[in-house]
């Protein structure tokens, strides 16, 4: 590398923010433009950086004798971040990151770590070939504002009333997802009852609250608990104080330590990610006392990421991690519902547990599959993510890639609001813990009218769908080095 590409890319890391503060949350739609001679640097410092923080290192090229010659083949710092994703593979030959990315307007750590976001807060999915349902409303989003739910069928959007599976992939779906993306979008949606509504919103900030239903059930003499966790946001501030999230989890387990709950169903089914610290959290609160202190889980890093860092006067802890119980909820066993979008921290979460307690996943089909994590470091505004560490929990089992495969396989009945009882996932969870195992009928994993096999097409967008935005699992734990 020549001495002066490497000046200027420590000049940038000298600048690099532990958390970026933005005064707005809600995401440009277009890239900003920045100089030719900027995004140029910004190429630069994507391989250097990504190759100091690499999980997969060893893997990447060596471009540091002319890494100009090697960056400028590429139109975008993203295009560069792209290639070197590329060079670490499996063993069937296909790359192990899917996930590395740079994020150009913050919107992660504000998401995360702050818990703020900028979108319509709305999410849907196909119950089948041709109908598209409202799959969440985040609480106080202005899709909750306008009175939107769960389970309402769309008929329209931007005017267009053939939202089927067969008219959208002619575009490769680019409609729909531009659409979801967009500052602005007009809706026409049919309620539960056939009345239709038409509605016109703008994207709008609001804080997540990231529990979006809870529920006691009582059955065969026991009492189940249940929460719906669509996000995990940080249970901690960047100044390592409480936040609200951390609060609310607290709450919602003394609740369920004062109602006398055994079992506890955690709905996952959309959760993506986030804090590593808010899985820790979790996994102290729902893991059974006589664990103690033991092993949570360790982590990998390659080989120089302490010194490198170091190096920039910060420090990440990859130490082990152990056990710290908290509150008294004493469980026997705990159910957790996924599908393919239940991704990174969530995975944490459940793989921490698997050990020490009895875990069922139900759902469809398998996990997302991302046992690795990234932190955040911010080059001319721009935040790199790129793969630095992986997990493995305290029986040495990390290597989900393909993702975590369910013990009863139960469609996502988007008719049927969080927490009903009839919903498919959540009866087969009641019916374990009424009968100590699951059904044998297989009415949970073929509704009529739903999405029902992996290799269905309204299956496949599902898959798409549940993925579209990050998935993540994120340290925010960088310090300044004493």
């Amino acid at each position: 590398m020549s001495p002066l590409i490497r000046s200027a890319i420590l000049l940038l890391a000298l600048g690099a923010n532990v958390a970026c503060n933005r005064q707005t949350v809600v995401p440009e739609l277009e890239r900003p433009a920045r100089p030719d001679t900027q995004e140029d640097l910004l190429k630069d410092s994507v391989y250097f950086f990504t190759h100091g923080f690499y999980l997969w290192q060893a893997d990447l090229p060596d471009w540091f004798g002319d890494i100009r010659n090697h960056t400028r083949q590429y139109n975008s710092a993203d295009a560069v971040l792209e290639a070197l994703k590329g060079y670490a593979l499996d063993d069937r030959g296909n790359p192990y990151d899917r996930y590395s990315f740079l994020d150009r307007w913050g919107t992660v750590d504000a998401e995360i770590q702050q818990g703020y976001a900028g979108s319509f807060g709305f999410d849907v999915r196909y119950n089948n070939d041709t109908d598209l349902y409202v799959k969440k409303v985040d609480t106080g989003s202005p899709a909750d504002q306008l009175g939107i739910r769960r389970g309402w069928q769309i008929m329209q959007v931007n005017g267009t009333s053939d939202l089927s599976l067969s008219s959208m992939e002619q575009d490769n779906f680019s409609f729909l997802f531009d659409a979801l993306d967009a500052s602005k979008i007009s809706l026409v949606l049919r309620k539960p009852d056939g009345e239709e509504v038409a509605i016109t919103m703008q994207r709008g900030n609001y804080q997540l609250q990231p529990i979006m239903s809870r529920r006691i059930y009582t059955v065969g003499g026991k009492r189940v608990g249940y929460f719906m966790f669509d996000m995990f946001v940080s249970t901690v501030d960047n100044r390592d104080n409480p936040t609200y999230v951390k609060n609310q989890l607290d709450e919602l387990v003394e609740q369920f330590e004062a109602a006398g709950v055994t079992e506890l169903i955690v709905d996952l089914r959309y959760n993506g990610g986030g804090a590593v610290a808010t899985a820790e959290h979790l996994s102290n609160l729902l893991v059974p006392a006589s664990v103690g202190d033991g092993l949570m889980y360790t982590n990998k890093v390659n080989s120089g990421l302490v010194e490198f860092l170091r190096s920039y006067g910060v420090r990440i802890d990859f130490s082990d991690v152990h056990f710290n119980k908290a509150k008294n909820l004493n469980l026997n066993r705990i159910y957790f519902l996924v599908t393919e979008g239940t991704a990174s921290a969530s995975e944490l979460l459940i793989n921490n547990l698997q050990p020490h307690m009895d875990v069922k996943l139900i759902g469809e089909h398998t996990t997302y599959g991302k046992p690795v994590g990234f932190f955040n470091w911010n080059i001319l505004g721009v935040d790199l993510y790129a793969v630095s560490f992986q997990t493995f929990n305290s029986a040495g089992y990390g290597d989900y890639f393909s993702g975590m495969p369910v013990d009863k396989v139960a469609i996502d009945d988007l008719t049927r609001d969080f927490g009903d009882a009839q919903e498919a996932m959540i009866a087969e969870a009641l019916y374990y813990a009424e009968n100590g195992r699951f059904s044998s009928d297989t009415q949970s994993q073929q509704s009529t009218g739903h999405a029902r096999l992996s290799g269905d097409p309204a299956a496949q967008v599902n898959q798409a769908l549940d993925r579209h935005g990050r998935k993540g699992m994120f340290a925010f734990r960088k310090r300044l080095a004493p």
